[in-house]
């Protein structure tokens, strides 16, 4: 078990605009600045607003929204253009269904339309095991 509490909280399940968030979101420490270092502040903006959204869903894993998609254990928003400067961007996310929580795992940008890169669903799938088994903490 970690030592450190690595989580800050994105969004509180029942806070938000009414009718509040049926998901808490929780964003592990380096998956922040992961996506600050690819995206910027604009692009993190835009894609913190797509799991805003996800977590007012009573299925984050199906949205008229948002392009969500399963990949493995796991699943990814896929967005491009607008605030993310022409970029082809996914942000992979674990369901906690126990703590009713959603837990972004890492930002790519891709050169392409293709499948996900093996490389990449590797390491997130990682992230999401050593999230399961605590390697990062607890929620707060």
């Amino acid at each position: 078990m970690a030592d450190v509490n690595r989580f800050k909280v994105g969004v509180k399940k029942g806070a938000g605009p009414d009718p509040g968030y049926e998901w808490s979101a929780y964003l592990i420490d380096f998956v922040f600045e992961e996506a600050m270092s690819l995206l910027g502040d604009a692009g993190y903006v835009h894609l913190s607003l797509q799991m805003r959204e996800l977590a007012k869903q009573s299925d984050p894993t199906h949205s008229d929204v948002v392009d969500v998609q399963p990949v493995e254990d796991f699943h990814e928003i896929r967005d491009h253009g607008g605030p993310l400067g022409g970029k082809n961007v996914r942000l992979f996310f674990g369901v906690d269904k126990s703590h009713r929580a959603l837990i972004p795992l890492g930002v790519i940008v891709k050169q392409n339309n293709g499948p996900t890169p093996l490389g990449d669903r590797v390491v997130m799938g990682r992230r999401w095991r050593n999230y399961r088994r605590g390697d990062y903490g607890s929620l707060p």
